[in-house]
C-alpha cells in the first residue's frame, strides 16, 4: 500500500535517513523507533505527502507520492500529530466536525470510546493535554481512511487512556487499516508492531519484523541503554550513576 525505495530524508542540511527502503501493506502496524532528532516525525510527514525534502520514491496503492494532489491525498491518509491550536475556541465537538455534516454515528462511536462524552461541549482550550490528544485521536476516528499516521498518539495519556489507544490500534489494523505510528516506549511497540523501521540518529535505519528487531542486542546500541530480553519481555535495567 505504501512503499519507499531507496529513499534519502533531509531536514536543512542534516540527511536524516541515508537508505530506507520499505514496503507496508493494509492491516500491518509498522512502528517508528529511534532516539530524538533521528527523524521520525519527519518520516512520517514524508510518507504522508507532507515533507518533500527526499530523494527516492514514495508510493501510494502503487502511484508516486508527489502525483496525488492533497484533496486526493486526504481521502487515503489520515494524520495525527499535534496536539491543535486552542485560541479558536473551538470545543470538542466542533473539532470533530460536526458543524461540517459528519457522520453522528461515528462522531457519537468516537466520543464514548476516548471517553470525551461529558466533554464534547468543553473548548479545546479548557482540557488537559492528555483530553487533548485523546481529542485528536476521536477525530482519527472520524476518518474513514485506509492508511493512518499516527505521531506519537500515547504522549499525554495517563496508564489506562495508553492502553485504550493501543488497542484501538490493534484492533483497527485487524479490520484492515494500515497504521504507521511513532512510539518511544519500547514494551508498546513490542505490543502493538508487525514491524519496525529502527533509526540510529546517524543517518542509519534497520527494518524488519519486530520479532527480530525489538531486542536487547538490536536496540542497546541506538538508544544507549541497558536492557535485557526481547519482544514483550524487554526491561531497562537501571543503572545508579551515583
Amino acid at each position: 500500500m505504501i512503499q519507499a525505495e531507496n529513499l534519502k530524508l533531509h531536514r536543512g542540511e542534516k540527511q536524516l535517513i541515508s537508505d530506507l527502503t520499505m514496503q507496508a501493506k493494509k492491516g500491518d502496524v509498522v512502528v517508528v523507533l529511534g532516539p530524538n532528532g533521528a527523524g521520525k516525525s519527519t518520516l512520517l510527514l514524508a510518507l504522508g505527502g507532507l515533507h518533500t525534502d527526499f530523494t527516492g520514491e514514495i508510493t501510494l496503492q502503487n502511484k508516486d507520492l508527489v502525483d496525488y494532489t492533497h484533496s486526493e491525498l486526504s481521502t487515503h491518509i489520515a494524520w495525527q500529530g499535534e496536539l491543535p491550536p486552542t485560541e479558536f475556541a473551538l470545543t470538542v465537538e466542533q473539532r470533530l466536525g460536526l458543524a461540517a455534516h459528519c457522520n453522528i454515528e461515528k462522531l457519537e462511536e468516537a466520543l464514548s470510546y476516548l471517553e470525551l462524552t461529558p466533554l464534547k461541549h468543553r473548548a479545546l482550550g479548557e482540557l488537559s493535554s492528555g483530553e487533548r490528544q485523546r481529542v485528536e485521536i476521536a477525530a482519527l476516528m472520524m476518518r474513514d481512511c485506509p492508511v493512518w499516521l499516527m505521531d506519537e498518539p500515547t504522549a499525554h495519556l495517563d496508564m489506562r487512556h495508553q492502553v485504550d489507544c493501543l488497542s484501538l490500534i490493534k484492533q483497527q489494523s485487524i479490520k484492515g487499516r494500515l497504521i504507521i505510528t511513532v512510539l518511544h516506549d519500547l514494551q508498546q511497540a513490542a505490543a502493538v508492531a508487525d514491524v519496525v523501521v529502527l533509526l540510529d540518529g546517524q543517518g542509519g535505519v534497520q527494518v524488519g519484523q519486530a520479532a527480530s528487531l525489538l531486542t536487547a542486542e538490536m536496540l542497546e546500541p541506538i538508544f544507549q541503554v541497558k536492557l535485557q530480553g526481547s519482544g514483550r519481555n524487554l526491561m531497562l535495567i537501571y543503572n545508579d550513576k551515583g
